[in-house]
């Protein structure tokens, strides 16, 4: 199930990153962050991003962020993405971007930036596979999606035909997310 996160969410989405594989925490956070960062960033994320998470039951496995402001230009959002390392290679970054460009259209964003380690092929695969061109830069590799064209290649991606509908966000964050409907 997809669902908005909130800020009441921060203990799920703490215990999901701790759960991360090594090498999966490492390319999630382009290296490795202290607990009292990740504390920070989890709060920040939950109060001022589009932060959407897949559950299994009640367990977070997955979560995909869009994040906006400060250095990034307006109509454009960075994206991050987490899953569960016992989960990966089974569709869910496909779900999750689905979702976020969904999330993005619904909130006057046009283009998607992803950022990654050079090593992390996965995540450069989802991004080319919704059209970003990955340049390398440094250690980084930066692509953009441009949200009309992802949406028109999500839309005959033959694995999962349907947008995943995010259910309306808690009443927490109602504020965040009113463009969301």
């Amino acid at each position: 199930m997809l669902r908005y996160l909130g800020p009441s969410d921060a203990k799920d989405f703490c215990a999901h990153l701790h759960e991360l594989h090594y090498e999966d925490f490492r390319d999630r956070f382009n290296g490795l962050v202290s607990d009292p960062w990740l504390d920070k960033y989890i709060a920040r994320s939950l109060n001022e991003a589009i932060v959407i998470g897949a559950y299994v039951g009640d367990h977070l496995v997955a979560v995909a962020e869009l994040h906006t402001g400060g250095q990034i230009p307006e109509h454009d959002a960075e994206s991050a993405f987490s899953v569960a390392s016992d989960w990966r290679r089974k569709g869910l970054g496909t779900i999750l971007l689905k979702a976020l460009l969904r999330a993005a259209s619904e909130n006057d964003i046009s283009t998607i930036i992803v950022e990654t380690g050079s090593q992390n092929h996965a995540m450069k695969a989802l991004a080319r596979k919704f059209g970003a061109k990955m340049q390398f830069a440094s250690d980084q590799s930066v692509g953009r999606i441009n949200v009309a064209d992802g949406l028109r290649l999500a839309a005959r991606d033959r694995a999962h035909r349907s947008f995943p509908a995010v259910p309306l966000p808690k009443p927490e964050m109602a504020a965040l997310a009113a463009p969301v409907n």
